[in-house]
């Protein structure tokens, strides 16, 4: 009689964390999710929505078997890269844009490792690298909206040793802490998408006109959000992931200055770069080296502001060196086919246009396309 009255005692806690848990996953229905998480944070859906430009890559490849596989990965600054710009540069090639808002080499081997499982015809590879990829807060929003759960699992990274220099590090993958943050909001809603008040109310508020309070342009801001969602999914199948850049002006340099310090005060100041973004670079490069695949490694275009704050404090002269140092390894293994293209140090690139200190202005990509794709990389 004791047992069974002190049995149901003992179980209560386990109930309740399973009732718990249960509740919790309500927040990860649709209608929830578009209600409570804020319509301004739209970076998690270009993640998301790799996966279904993935499959319109495998559908187009099944459609047009004769023509070749182009490979865009890295971050909103080659988010423009489309295939039809591209067109005159590879001919017969269809051109993938994977570039998301700082999507870093983790997210970029992922998609490279799934693209050469599938033995796509790749034609060429371009990879985008510069320090704020490499630090450790860009890999926030892959693990909100990137990978898989078996691809996570085979790269933990269990004894990770602290070093001062992060490229002499023996990483073998994600930290253990990295590992913990992706399955914690695969398994939680509520923690990864964690309840505002404020943001329920401004979902479902009308959007304000930008320069004039009190009007509106007819449509609350999960509608937005939802168009917005509408239209990724359209360019991956119109534009093959890219999105066209239609700012076509240049800000003003006190504009570009400050942003620039913001920049490297929130990505950089007083942070060493991610170790684990190091191993997935060199990862790509060792998947890469010896299959006669052009590879473009890139560094963006950004403004004179952003790139004297990096090369104040040798920050960005030592990535470039080992960048460089990386690639000529891999370059040593026959059939390489490796180029690095820097544009903020070829005469050539004159258009320096900034909508912000990253973003290029829409307006001077004729002139940086052809120092991207020369002939020697074609």
């Amino acid at each position: 009689m004791n047992f069974k009255l002190k049995f149901p005692i003992v179980l209560y806690p386990i109930f309740l964390a399973f009732c718990l848990f249960l509740l919790d996953k309500i927040f990860f229905l649709p209608i929830v999710v578009e209600n409570t998480y804020s319509w301004k944070k739209i970076e998690r859906k270009f993640y998301e929505l790799k996966e279904d430009l993935f499959l319109v890559m495998l559908e187009e490849i099944k459609k047009n078997p004769a023509k070749q596989i182009g490979l865009i990965l890295g971050s909103s600054r080659s988010g423009e890269f489309d295939s039809e710009m591209l067109e005159s540069f590879f001919p017969n090639t269809n051109s993938f844009n994977f570039a998301a808002p700082f999507g870093p080499p983790s997210f970029q081997a992922y998609w490279l490792e799934r693209s050469l499982k599938a033995k796509l015809p790749l034609r060429y590879v371009l990879i985008e690298v510069d320090p704020l990829l490499f630090s450790q807060s860009a890999i926030e929003y892959s693990l909100n909206g990137s990978y898989d759960n078996e691809y996570v699992l085979k790269q933990i990274d269990f004894y990770r040793m602290k070093t001062k220099n992060p490229w002499m590090a023996d990483a073998k993958g994600f930290s253990m802490d990295e590992v913990e943050v992706y399955f914690l909001k695969k398994l939680f809603a509520l923690y990864k998408y964690p309840l505002d008040p404020t943001a329920i109310k401004a979902n479902n508020k009308e959007i304000e006109v930008g320069f004039f309070p009190g009007m509106s342009v007819g449509i609350t801001g999960k509608d937005h959000k939802r168009n917005y969602i509408d239209k990724i999914k359209l360019v991956n199948r119109v534009k093959f992931g890219a999105l066209p850049n239609e700012i076509k002006f240049a800000n003003m340099d006190v504009f570009l200055e400050r942003d620039a310090e913001a920049m490297y005060n929130q990505y950089l100041r007083g942070t060493k770069l991610a170790p684990t973004q190091i191993y997935f670079f060199k990862k790509m490069l060792d998947l890469l080296k010896g299959t006669g695949i052009p590879v473009i490694i890139y560094f963006p275009a950004v403004s004179d502001a952003l790139h004297r704050r990096m090369s104040t404090d040798g920050l960005l002269e030592g990535f470039n060196v080992e960048i460089k140092k990386a690639v000529v390894n891999a370059s040593q293994v026959p059939n390489s086919k490796f180029t690095v293209v820097d544009p903020n140090k070829d005469p050539r690139w004159v258009c320096k246009d900034f909508v912000d200190s990253l973003h290029l202005s829409g307006a001077c990509f004729p002139n940086l396309l052809p120092i991207l794709f020369a002939k020697e990389v074609r």
